[in-house]
């Protein structure tokens, strides 16, 4: 029996998510453990999946604002509030829906021959691959709140 062989080939950022929250002694290995969501690819994806994040909050083991600062440290990244920002909905829609549902991965706008993505795991290599595939074009990643990401893709994806 072969359940887990498809996830583990799956780089959904999960090591460097763990060595960020884990030995950065933010959360616990069980915690971590318990909480990183498992991602089966034979499974159509018809609703938006939480991000790792969103869980550790509402769940009550580390503060949304701390697990955003954490990644946009360790990810060197920067961090934008999409409620602020004017999506551009056709070009989101452009991109698989799956892909954006499954990775929780939002494609929000065209910068010359770039494209502006948001995201929770920003070291998610597998929705990089993904989008990269559909782009054809360089992808330059944001971190920002999962709620307002959550909304977003539950609006431009119904």
């Amino acid at each position: 029996m072969q359940t887990k062989a498809p996830s583990a080939a799956i780089d959904d950022g999960r090591q460097v998510m763990h060595k960020i929250f884990v030995e950065s002694k933010a959360i616990l290995a069980s915690d971590f453990d318990l909480l990183w969501p498992t991602t089966d690819m034979s499974d159509v994806a018809r609703h938006v999946r939480e991000p790792f994040v969103q869980i550790l909050a509402d769940q009550g083991v580390l503060p949304l604002e701390k697990s955003l600062k954490l990644l946009c440290e360790k990810a060197r990244g920067a961090y934008l509030p999409l409620d602020k920002y004017d999506i551009d909905v056709e070009l989101a829609r452009s991109f698989p829906r799956e892909t954006c549902l499954r990775w929780c991965v939002l494609p929000f706008d065209r910068m010359s021959k770039s494209i502006l993505v948001a995201t929770a795991n920003p070291f998610n290599k597998h929705a990089a691959l993904e989008l990269e595939e559909a782009a054809g074009s360089r992808l330059l990643w944001y971190v920002t709140q999962p709620p307002e990401l959550l909304k977003m893709l539950k609006k431009i994806f119904r």
